[in-house]
């Protein structure tokens, strides 16, 4: 009785550590930007690199989740497409549904924000990966992200 107590109590406890410190790495790993034009419209950009999260880590791309909040129109498509880049590579866009189970690594999400996997093929020859987002009107913004070493 005592092992099976043991083993309920400490396993449930590792599986729960494992997603605290997917969390925490997600955090580490997360950037933002806000955007404004002149007439006060705000864009809201929260990214999050996956690839330094343990479950992602041996994957062949640079993964990343970024979210977009616009302040004045709603739904970012009514913007246009955004052009996003990570290093010198065109980036594949997808839009993510809410209960994707990537967005499970994030730190946070907001019911309001629209949420895309972005990727492109790894580039070793960086210590960082630059993620080069442009949307119209708001411009270009660079987000960082160091890569685990």
């Amino acid at each position: 009785m005592c092992a099976i107590s043991f083993a309920f109590l400490f396993g449930c406890a590792a599986k729960e550590n494992s997603r605290d410190m997917s969390i925490e790495q997600a955090i580490i790993n997360t950037q933002k930007a806000r955007l404004t034009t002149e007439d006060n419209s705000t864009l809201l950009i929260s990214a999050t690199y996956l690839n330094n999260i343990k479950k992602y880590s041996e994957n062949e791309f640079d993964t990343i989740v970024i979210s977009f909040y616009h302040s004045q129109k709603g739904d970012i498509e009514r913007l246009g497409e955004p052009k996003i880049a990570i290093g010198q590579k065109s980036a594949i866009l997808t839009k993510l549904s809410k209960d994707d189970e990537m967005m499970e690594y994030l730190p946070f999400h907001a019911a309001w924000n629209e949420y895309f996997l972005v990727s492109a093929p790894k580039s070793n020859e960086e210590s960082h990966v630059n993620l080069f987002v442009e949307i119209y009107p708001f411009g270009q913004v660079l987000l960082r992200f160091p890569k685990a070493l």
